[in-house]
């Protein structure tokens, strides 16, 4: 049996950095989505910053991982800076796909980020795919892919499972539930609330987390990793969190009852963290400085952002041909 690793108090202000950053950023969308102003595919990650963070953490460069569209805390967190995601959002020259794909498409190969599907589910087998690879040439390198209630409902799950079962995969399925798939309830779509009870059936180790607890996320993808990294084989994570914000940025959210948001909000994983910190010996001074880092992390990457030219198609035919 492989023992968790455990975060240091390095690791967990590490990961709060990136926390903060990606909560600061996120709010700065929703001002301006409230002001009217267009944010295209925007999909608020407010609330589920400690499961985006502290999975990717005991990742290495060189692993792969397969994002979700909600919040931006997977891509920081595995080395792509704001300022390439934001210029990707909104469609400006000089992101990692210089206008072609926006947001949601989002990739940076040579930090393992091979971008996402253009069918939505098709993930799963994608996931599947590079960790096969990555098998046959004989890496010891391991794929993450994170996926929520909806794509969860595609049968690719079901396939992508019997193939990574069958032939002993290096993957880890990281299931986000966030209490809600658009305007259903997860526990409309799935047994008792819990993703993770598709998985009945399949030789696969299977846990449920609470999402909003870095550090158990992190001990608990960190065991996974070691464990696919040694020639184990898969693993199925279904972390439990929530969707503080609309599903996206046209979205009412009125169905979302006040005070079950209220309930949740009482469990911001970033108030958590910052509370761990101080445990761990950290003062609120250091505290306060990393939420200062993070505004003024954002202001640049604003200002940045607005400089920057609209990409073009020849911007984008040229980084195809290079």
């Amino acid at each position: 049996m492989l023992t968790a690793k455990r975060m240091t108090v390095e690791d967990l202000a590490s990961a709060y950095r990136v926390m903060m950053l990606s909560r600061r950023f996120d709010e700065w969308l929703g001002e301006l989505n409230h002001r009217g102003t267009p944010v295209p595919h925007y999909h608020s990650g407010v609330g589920q910053e400690a499961l985006m963070v502290a999975a990717v953490t005991p990742l290495r460069r060189t692993d792969q991982m397969i994002y979700t569209h909600r919040g931006y805390g997977h891509l920081l967190a595995k080395g792509i800076s704001l300022r390439e995601i934001a210029l990707d959002l909104f469609m400006k020259a000089g992101g990692t796909n210089h206008g072609l794909g926006g947001v949601m498409h989002v990739n940076r190969p040579d930090l393992g980020v091979p971008g996402r599907e253009g069918v939505f589910g098709g993930r799963f087998a994608i996931a599947a795919g590079l960790a096969l690879a990555a098998k046959l040439d004989g890496r010891d390198e391991v794929t993450v892919c994170f996926y929520g209630e909806a794509a969860g409902a595609r049968g690719n799950l079901y396939e992508a499972l019997n193939m990574v079962v069958l032939w002993n995969l290096p993957v880890i399925y990281v299931a986000e539930n966030n209490g809600w798939s658009f305007s259903s309830r997860t526990e409309w779509l799935y047994p008792e609330g819990r993703m993770s009870r598709v998985w009945r059936g399949f030789e696969i180790p299977v846990e449920v987390i609470d999402g909003n607890d870095a550090e158990e996320v992190f001990a608990t993808v960190s065991r996974a990793v070691a464990r696919a990294r040694a020639g184990e084989g898969p693993s199925v994570i279904e972390a439990l969190t929530y969707r503080l914000e609309p599903h996206i940025w046209r979205d009412k959210a009125a169905y979302q009852p006040p005070d079950e948001i209220a309930s949740w909000r009482r469990r911001d994983p970033i108030a958590r963290a910052a509370r761990r910190l101080l445990e761990l010996g950290m003062n609120q001074n250091e505290i306060d400085s990393i939420a200062c880092w993070a505004e003024d992390e954002v202001e640049r990457t604003i200002a940045a952002v607005e400089a920057a030219p609209d990409a073009t198609w020849e911007d984008g035919r040229h980084q195809m041909e290079v």
